[in-house]
């Protein structure tokens, strides 16, 4: 069975072979698709890795130490943002689940000001001057 950082890799692989600096970050977005995986079995307890995370030893002097390694969920947050950012950076953005082209982003006050001009208004967005830039 292959993983998502495997399928991700075969997808970008045209992309990456041709600039280094995609390939980059394709394998650091592969790197954290693995860590999300890893999290996941730890959360989900499929992993081998849960036996990890609490163990207990005794000093020379007989203190007991114990040691936990949590807060799984506040790592998957973060990788998962990183991931969110990788994307983003190699201009893979939300999927399209209407089946039309995805319109690129516009400024609202870009808009609103093309309305405005259309209507023979004032065409400066707030805290700009009238045909240049603050």
């Amino acid at each position: 069975m292959t993983t998502s950082a495997e399928r991700f890799r075969a997808h970008m692989e045209q992309a990456s072979a041709a600039d280094p600096a995609v390939a980059a970050l394709v394998v650091e977005a592969c790197r954290i698709m693995d860590r999300l995986d890893q999290i996941d079995g730890i959360v989900t307890g499929k992993s081998e890795w849960i036996e990890l995370m609490h163990f207990r030893t005794k000093t020379e002097a007989g203190d007991e130490i114990t040691v936990t390694l949590d807060d799984c969920l506040g790592e998957a947050r973060q990788q998962a943002n990183a991931l969110r950012g990788l994307l983003s950076q190699l201009g893979i953005g939300k999927a399209d689940l209407s089946g039309k082209t995805a319109e690129k982003a516009r400024d609202p006050l870009d808009d609103l000001a093309a309305r405005r001009a259309a209507r023979g208004g004032a065409t400066a967005r707030p805290g700009r001057a009238a045909g240049g830039t603050s």
